[in-house]
């Protein structure tokens, strides 16, 4: 069943549809939300993969700022993660990879981005653990641009909370904008653009989180 889940995922039957959506809502107002971007089994092995890792002793407590001045601080930022890598990547990731370029390959053709990589990694928040308002850029830095966040969580409830709140730019209805972390729901914005914060869950709840980079431009 995995195996043909996989095989299905990486042919040219993606449904370009949904790419579609995502160029036409970053193009008109610089984020778009698709639910049920991928199907519920391989959301599933996505899933299943972060568990082991947690399970595994595999993440870590996610740090705030930049690389050379990073720290651990939970107040602000509470999640744990594991960053992918192309190079050890199971066959579920591999599908996503593939499925993410034709994505990649989109934005570029169409909104003339120069994104050249993305960059993943898994993010658990333990029950009540937070993500205080934050842009995903760094400042003097516009390397990210475009932000990716997969959910993962099965039967997810509006009381469950985590919500993935992204504030408008002051001229928008309405002045905020809350995505429910619900499974196989891709949410996808220009990562210098909106300022964006993780509200607290009454359960686990897990991500798959990437940015698409441009190549190095180091404003300071």
């Amino acid at each position: 069943m995995a195996k043909q889940m996989i095989t299905v995922m990486t042919s040219n039957t993606f449904p370009t549809s949904k790419i579609d959506q995502i160029i036409e809502g970053i193009a008109e107002h610089g984020y778009a939300v698709i639910p049920g971007f991928f199907p519920a089994d391989f959301i599933a092995a996505l899933r299943e993969e972060a568990h082991q890792l947690h399970h595994a002793g595999a993440m870590q407590g996610a740090t705030t700022g930049r690389e050379d001045t990073a720290k651990l601080d939970t107040a602000t930022r509470g999640d744990l993660i594991h960053w992918l890598d192309d190079a050890q990547s199971s066959a579920a990731q591999q599908a996503f990879f593939a499925t993410m370029e034709q994505l990649r390959e989109a934005l570029n053709r169409h909104l003339y981005l120069g994104l050249f990589e993305l960059e993943n990694h898994f993010a658990i928040y333990p029950p009540g653990a937070i993500y205080r308002k934050h842009l995903d850029q760094f400042r003097g830095n516009e390397e990210r641009q475009i932000s990716c966040i997969l959910y993962l969580n099965d039967n997810w409830k509006i009381d469950d909370g985590g919500a993935l709140r992204i504030y408008m730019d002051g001229t928008a209805e309405p002045s905020v904008i809350d995505v429910l972390p619900e499974s196989g729901t891709l949410a996808v914005f220009m990562s210098g653009r909106f300022w964006h914060e993780v509200l607290p869950a009454r359960r686990e709840r897990m991500s798959l989180t990437g940015w698409f980079r441009k190549r190095g431009t180091n404003l300071s």
